[in-house]
């Protein structure tokens, strides 16, 4: 297994870079990201308000302890497991309450100041992390389930209204962390005598040459390019992304299809904003390097939606991966994408920059 080390370095960069959007004792946060997706929540599902993110955050959890329960082997005996479970829970709560109300940052529903970092998202993917760390050994599947319900649960909390994004990407770099630090610390203390017989420590490998399927969880800021305004009443001054993306390898690892569905908001003022829709298909080109980089190209063509009108969307960017574990990756992508509404004059340009966890198998 990769060490430690780039993973938690890694994860400290991400809250580094998530807090510094943030407001200490103070209004909404200036434009970002942040105002951007949450006009996009507020256009398209004003009126979402469900609570099954308090109970999904501890799913994975239930799943580690009921397969353990169940008899089937895991990393860690009992007293390893748990003991590694408290250090990870100590950790979390340490960090995410002293976070909280040492940052004091406003929620985008005003109801208190402690927004940042998210606490539900820590939970979530603490948990997903326990599971990986247990049983992820056994099946990259448990892995990929266990942060599928925390991802949803991240994103559950935005569409809640109850955190901004950057709150999210720090909860989920803590959650993560802790785990990780968690294990560390009692791993020392029990010297190995806490592994299972059957336990083989997992090995970090990722060739690009071989197929992978990809999953894909996008974000995404937009940025209009001159002449976007053209047959529009109202001029929009940025937008922003939410997107699923799947790779489908057809020539070894580093040829395939892509596509992907994204909802999308263009912002207008202080907080107006409409909602678009995509759906596109195209190809990709991968170029693994450094063991674990890896470029990537990609073209797509399809379909747009916004406010009665319809047209095409064509697009094509590159990007730039982090493989962290053998399952799982990191990237930051930028794409050029341009659409033509059937009521417009012209091409609609934009610049999409974002980022985007993956899962492959």
């Amino acid at each position: 297994m990769k060490s430690n080390k780039t993973i938690l370095s890694c994860l400290l960069t991400v809250i580094l870079l998530a807090g510094s959007s943030g407001t200490s004792h103070a209004q909404f946060p200036r434009a970002s990201i942040d105002t951007d997706l949450r006009a996009l929540r507020n256009t398209a599902i004003p009126s979402f308000d469900y609570k099954y993110d308090d109970y999904l955050q501890y799913s994975p959890a239930a799943l580690m302890l009921a397969l353990k329960a169940a008899g089937y082997e895991s990393r860690t005996n009992w007293s390893g497991m748990l003991t590694s479970a408290a250090f990870s829970v100590a950790i979390q709560a340490a960090a995410v309450n002293g976070i909280k109300y040492s940052v004091g940052r406003l929620r985008p529903d005003g109801t208190s100041y402690n927004s940042f970092p998210s606490g539900h998202t820590a939970t979530a993917f603490m948990t997903a992390t326990l599971l990986h760390k247990e049983y992820g050994w056994r099946s990259p599947w448990f892995s990929i389930g266990g942060y599928t319900a925390a991802a949803i649960t991240g994103v559950s909390r935005l569409m809640n209204n109850r955190h901004w994004m950057s709150d999210i990407v720090a909860g989920a770099a803590i959650g993560i962390g802790a785990v990780h630090l968690g294990y560390f610390i009692t791993d020392k203390i029990f010297k190995g005598n806490h592994l299972t017989k059957g336990y083989k420590e997992p090995e970090f490998y990722y060739d690009g040459n071989e197929k992978h399927y990809v999953a894909e969880l996008m974000f995404g800021r937009r940025f209009f390019l001159p002449g976007a305004q053209n047959g529009l009443t109202l001029i929009p001054e940025r937008g922003s992304m939410v997107g699923i993306q799947t790779d489908i390898p057809i020539v070894s690892g580093r040829y395939g299809a892509t596509a992907r569905a994204s909802a999308n908001s263009f912002v207008y003022g202080a907080d107006i904003a409409s909602d678009m829709y995509t759906i596109a298909a195209g190809g990709y080109w991968n170029l693994p390097f450094a063991r674990i980089l890896e470029f990537q190209t990609r073209m797509t063509a399809g379909y747009a939606y916004m406010q009665g009108d319809d047209g095409l969307d064509i697009s094509a960017g590159i990007g730039l991966s982090l493989i962290i574990d053998s399952n799982f990756k990191l990237k930051v992508f930028t794409d050029y994408e341009t659409f033509n509404f059937k009521h417009r004059e012209s091409w609609m340009n934009t610049v999409l920059v974002g980022y985007s966890a993956s899962w492959f198998w």
